[in-house]
Parts: C-alpha cells; sequence; structure tokens
C-alpha cells in the first residue's frame, strides 16, 4: 500500500504532537475545542488520530459527525442519530431506534451499498426533545464519550436558530466532550468570538497550521527509504516548495512520486511527475476558470501571479494587472471569497486551492 494517502491512516500519520498534546489536555479537563484552519491542513485526520489514541486508552468513546452536508436542524439530528445506532447498536438497529429514538417516527432502508439508512419525521416541537434524548443517551455512557463535529459553520445556515438550541442543549452535560471543527474560518470565528452569539467562549481554540517543514522533510525521506527506496534531498524539497507544506497537497504529490519511484528518484524525476500531474488537471481547472465572469477571471490570475495580496482594491495592484474599478474589484474580491476560489488570512488574500494557484501561475503568468 502507498504510504502516503490523502485517507487517515494511523501508521503514516505525521507529526502534531503539540496539538494532540493540547487536545488531550483538553480532553482530560473537560474542556470542550473549536478547531478550525484553511482546508486541506489535515483537520480531519488530526480528530481521527486523536480518536485512535483516546480509543486504544480504554477511557473514552468517540464519535466522529460530519455536518457538511447538512442544511437543517433535521439533518443534523438524522446524522447524530445514525452514528449512534452504527457505534451502539450496530447489530440490531431496530433496537437501537427502540431504545435512542422513543416516540419519534423513523423508518428503516437498506442503501444499494448494503448500509442502513435512517428516515426522521420530526415536528418543530420534537427537535429539541430528539436531540436531547440522543446526548442525554451519551451522556449517561459508562465511559467518557468524545463527539466531533466537523464543518460546524454549516449550522449558522439553518433556518431554525439552531446555535442558541446547541448551546442549550449542549451546556448542562458533564460527560461529553466537544470539538467544533471546520475551514470558513471568518463564519467559526463569528460563532464562537462574538459576545452576542450562543457559543461565545464555550470552547478553547486551536488554530491549525502548516507542519513543520523540516519535520515533513524527514518524513518523507525517512518513508521512502523504510520501503527500500531513495529520494534525492532536492527531490523532497522540491516537492514542499510545490506544496508550501500543506498537507493534502504535499500528500497527494508524494503518492505520486512514491509510486513512479523503482528504486531512486531525483529531483529532475520529481519535477517531470508534478509537471505531468498538473497537466492531467489542467482540462478541469480550465473549466472552472471558463466559469468565472471575465472581472473575476483576471482578479484570480492576478492574485496567483502575486501569491499573496495584502490590499487588492489599492492602485498599486490594480493597475500593474489592468484591472477594473476599485468597485468592480471589491465586487469580485467577495465573489470568489465565497465561492472559496479566494482565501483571506493575516497575510491578505490567496488562491485557495494550490493546485489552481499553480495551474494559473503556469498557463496565465503572463496573461
Amino acid at each position: 500500500m502507498n504510504p502516503f494517502t490523502v485517507r487517515y491512516d494511523s501508521a503514516h500519520f505525521c507529526d502534531r504532537k503539540k496539538e494532540l498534546g493540547k487536545l488531550r489536555a483538553n480532553t482530560s479537563n473537560g474542556l470542550n475545542t473549536l478547531i478550525h484552519s484553511p482546508r486541506r491542513l489535515g483537520k480531519t485526520a488530526l480528530i481521527y488520530h486523536l480518536f485512535h489514541n483516546l480509543e486504544r486508552s480504554g477511557k473514552y468513546e468517540t464519535l466522529f459527525v460530519d455536518l457538511f452536508a447538512t442544511t437543517k436542524m433535521e439533518d443534523l439530528i438524522k446524522v447524530l442519530s445514525e452514528k449512534i445506532l452504527e457505534k451502539y447498536h450496530k447489530k440490531n438497529f431496530f433496537e437501537g431506534i427502540t431504545n435512542i429514538l422513543k416516540g419519534i417516527t423513523t423508518t428503516l432502508s437498506i442503501s444499494q451499498d448494503g448500509t442502513p439508512e435512517l428516515g426522521i419525521r420530526l415536528t418543530e416541537s420534537n427537535k429539541v426533545k430528539t436531540l436531547n434524548q440522543l446526548l442525554n443517551y451519551l451522556e449517561n455512557r459508562k465511559k467518557k464519550v468524545v463527539v466531533a463535529f466537523d464543518e460546524f459553520q454549516e449550522v449558522v445556515k439553518y433556518p431554525e436558530k439552531a446555535e442558541a438550541v446547541l448551546r442549550t442543549a449542549i451546556q448542562p452535560l458533564s460527560n461529553i466532550i466537544f470539538l467544533f471543527s471546520g475551514s470558513t474560518n471568518h463564519l467559526l470565528q463569528e460563532m464562537f468570538l462574538s459576545p452576542k452569539r450562543p457559543f461565545y467562549q464555550s470552547t478553547e481554540v486551536l488554530v491549525l497550521g502548516k507542519i513543520d517543514r523540516k519535520m515533513y522533510f524527514n518524513f518523507i525521506k525517512t518513508t521512502f527509504e523504510k520501503n527500500s527506496k531513495y529520494i534525492e534531498k532536492e527531490g523532497v524539497d522540491y516537492i514542499l516548495d510545490f506544496t508550501e507544506c500543506y498537507t493534502y497537497y504535499t500528500q497527494v504529490i508524494a503518492n505520486q512520486v512514491y509510486y513512479q519511484t523503482e528504486e531512486k528518484m531525483t529531483e529532475k524525476d520529481v519535477r517531470m511527475i508534478v509537471s505531468e500531474y498538473l497537466e492531467s488537471k489542467k482540462t478541469d481547472y480550465q473549466n472552472l476558470l471558463n466559469l468565472l465572469p471575465e472581472n473575476q477571471k483576471k482578479l484570480a490570475i492576478s492574485v496567483a501571479n502575486e501569491e499573496v495580496v495584502g490590499k487588492p482594491t489599492s492602485m498599486e495592484f490594480i493597475m500593474k494587472h489592468k484591472l477594473p474599478s476599485i468597485s468592480s474589484v471589491a465586487q469580485a474580491i467577495k465573489a470568489l471569497t465565497e465561492k472559496e476560489i479566494l482565501y483571506k488570512d493575516t497575510e491578505g488574500y490567496s488562491v485557495y486551492d494550490l493546485f489552481f494557484k499553480r495551474f494559473l501561475q503556469r498557463y496565465y503568468s503572463h496573461k
């Protein structure tokens, strides 16, 4: 099996000792934690690795609840129900439904891949009741339970006042520790750092950064050597330069390089593999670019070629890249940020998808 995978693999997990230490400490002390960062930095893998270690300790039970596809409170309750049933009543779903979802109209069907699919019909009046039933079930477990709500910012979009409902349900619990994670930083910061919001100051905060370059370098080099393969130092450096040490992109490129290494991999070989990989993405990225209005297209290309832009509405930047008026650029920034094509951090704006940025730099550097 290729050791450089974009899925979680406990045997090939790189570093994050400091972050894991903080999460373990918060868990031991009964503190909830907000984890946030840009996408592709490995939040999900970090949580899975934490859960792997917690379960092995024999002191905790864990649940990972992905809220990405949810659009309302009923969806959250359904996903949480399925996770609880899968964890504790996998052998007998019907018994689990009877015990956990008392008084709730449910249906159970089998999907094409053979997994059970739960249907729940909730009225406005019993949504809160059902949520409390589920949380009380976990609250009464003998072991401490750690629940991770991934992509928690989706709750903001629910038509119900979900933040207040969830905060009220969570606040009195003592046997459940919660992790809230997500990638839409401005929404999460508003949810947890604004005094007007229900979750204000309810968690510790962990901002996930990149893995240390030296640590990642050693991880890649050592992993090759453990599997009787050799990669030149310059080849590893090129991988990390190209991917900027973003976990997902680094794993993808290292995966391709490892796969094509018989015994020895030179820097020249690495450059060729990276070039071929980017070429394979060309059609998809070209289609994405063509879907953008002209102003947004020009701005995305300009930001990509600058790497990071602190003030995209400055006259210097606009004139250098022959962009339209300040108001047009401001509208394009807003639109591209909402589409998650651009991302804003403390340094400024950059293109969110690193491979898309490399595509723009390669094919549109002089346009």
